[in-house]
């Protein structure tokens, strides 16, 4: 059932979006990351003159993150295709885990792959688990190394903190670059 406070807009010169009025200050704008929908949430008393120039002004930022949406895989589900990517970072594992444990000077810790809808990896110090997410496979080795890396230092600093910064710093330095790269999930 659509929106009762929807008010849908195909101007030719301003961006396609959907509008909705709101008891609010100021206008806001995202890109739904399903359907790639422009959605404009306005105050009741904006004129619709400012809205489509608030949407104007911000096109070249809505191309952006549509080709960056629609550029991001489906997510990684049960079946063939998870448990091609469980092989590949199984063997780009039983090359890291053993570098990176001696590094760390280390004990290799319990480690677990699944999929993961919100992160990366997970490590519980108390038990010694690192999880890391199969997707991982799929955004190349460089990025399972940075995400092993990073839940290891997470075995001797629980926290994002200054100390666990600087044994990121220390171990991979090129750390800040591969976490951008790799981005959100």
């Amino acid at each position: 059932m659509p929106n009762q406070n929807a008010e849908y807009r195909s101007d030719p010169s301003v961006p396609e979006y959907t509008l909705t009025r709101k008891k609010m200050r100021n206008m806001r704008m995202r890109i739904d990351s399903r359907t790639l929908e422009v959605r404009v949430s306005a105050p009741h008393s904006t004129p619709l003159w400012r809205i489509d120039s608030f949407v104007a002004s911000r096109a070249s930022w809505i191309n952006e993150r549509i080709a960056a949406l629609a550029a991001v895989p489906e997510p990684l589900v049960h079946g063939a295709e998870a448990e091609r990517c469980r092989a590949v970072l199984e063997e780009w594992l039983d090359e890291l885990m053993p570098v990176w444990c001696e590094r760390f000077d280390v004990a290799p810790p319990h480690l677990s792959l699944r999929i993961m809808r919100s992160r990366w990896g997970s490590c519980r110090a108390s038990t010694r688990r690192i999880t890391l997410n199969l997707e991982l496979a799929r955004r190349g080795y460089g990025m399972a190394e940075y995400v092993l890396v990073h839940e290891l230092s997470h075995l001797f600093e629980l926290n994002h903190g200054p100390r666990f910064y600087a044994l990121m710093d220390h171990h991979l330095p090129d750390w800040r670059e591969r976490k951008a790269a790799l981005g959100p999930l």
